[in-house]
């Protein structure tokens, strides 16, 4: 049985008397890579700050490794490679002193690996911190969560900064090194295409819960839109009760399925008493649908 490198129980965090996280629950297994999406404000932030010990919980159990942050050995949270949605200091160090002196705090860096990473990304050693633009400051700062070989990596929008190809190079990088130590990664970002390129499983983070969390290969068999026909509008029967976006119209209905279901889609579609159409959504397709939904 896979252990749960993350365990959260009713983890509650609320700003001036307006709560953000309302008693969450969420499991993260060894060795996956989990793509944590929400809308702008939805928390994602404040719940990775909180996995980092960088935000005090009201109320709740964070547990790292079966243990509570103040429980936490230091030698457990060396393995921890945290990269946050805005880096900020040592604007006076040069690139590499930066890499050095951060790592210098990690008895697991690789030094070697670090200087590979900096000089394929053309991170210039000599250059001033403060100097780098908002994409090379991203980059900096991933090579430095990198190049700890962390048993845990935590990911708040890393390449928000960074051009396409730049991004696949990084994806790349991330996927040998999961496959190559066994990383558990979090990884927030609304570039959603990224992530389904690396993640096995998928959060989703609404109104101050995980209220999806699957795995993607399985999540992507089932979610589909819908288009069911009949005579006139159609109210939803309890066949579509897991559907959401329900719009009935003159010659039927239409919805999304955005859950897994225990059925092929083509079992469902021959199991339908309506005739019933199916297009098959991508997991961008699949976010926005359930960001706009209206049932």
């Amino acid at each position: 049985m896979t252990s749960s490198i993350i365990s959260i129980n009713n983890l509650s965090k609320s700003y001036q008397g307006s709560a953000v996280l309302k008693s969450l629950n969420w499991q993260v297994a060894q060795g996956d890579i989990v793509a944590l999406l929400g809308k702008n404000g939805a928390g994602k932030s404040t719940l990775l700050e909180s996995l980092m010990n960088l935000r005090e919980i009201d109320s709740g159990e964070l547990q790292l490794w079966g243990k509570p942050w103040k429980d936490l050995p230091q030698s457990q949270r060396e393995k921890i490679g945290f990269v946050a949605q805005d880096t900020v200091g040592f604007e006076w160090m040069r690139v590499k002193e930066f890499l050095a002196y951060l790592g210098g705090f990690f008895p697991s860096w690789d030094a070697d690996y670090c200087e590979h990473l900096r000089a394929k990304w053309n991170l210039e050693e000599k250059k001033k911190v403060g100097d780098l633009s908002g994409g090379q400051t991203q980059i900096l700062h991933v090579i430095q969560a990198l190049s700890i070989k962390p048993e845990l990596l935590i990911l708040d929008e890393p390449v928000a900064h960074l051009d396409p190809n730049m991004r696949r190079q990084f994806l790349s990088e991330l996927i040998n090194l999961t496959c190559d130590t066994n990383t558990t990664v979090i990884f927030s970002s609304h570039i959603v295409s990224d992530l389904e390129r690396i993640a096995n499983k998928v959060a989703l983070l609404i109104d101050g819960q995980i209220e999806y969390y699957h795995e993607i290969d399985q999540l992507k068999s089932s979610i589909a839109h819908l288009k069911i026909s009949a005579d006139g509008p159609l109210e939803k029967e309890d066949y579509f009760t897991d559907t959401i976006n329900w719009q009935p119209h003159s010659g039927g209905a239409t919805a999304t399925i955005a859950r897994p279901i225990n059925q092929t889609l083509e079992d469902f579609q021959i199991n339908a008493k309506h005739s019933t159409e199916f297009t098959r959504l991508s997991l961008e397709d699949w976010y926005l649908e359930i960001c706009n939904e209206v049932d």
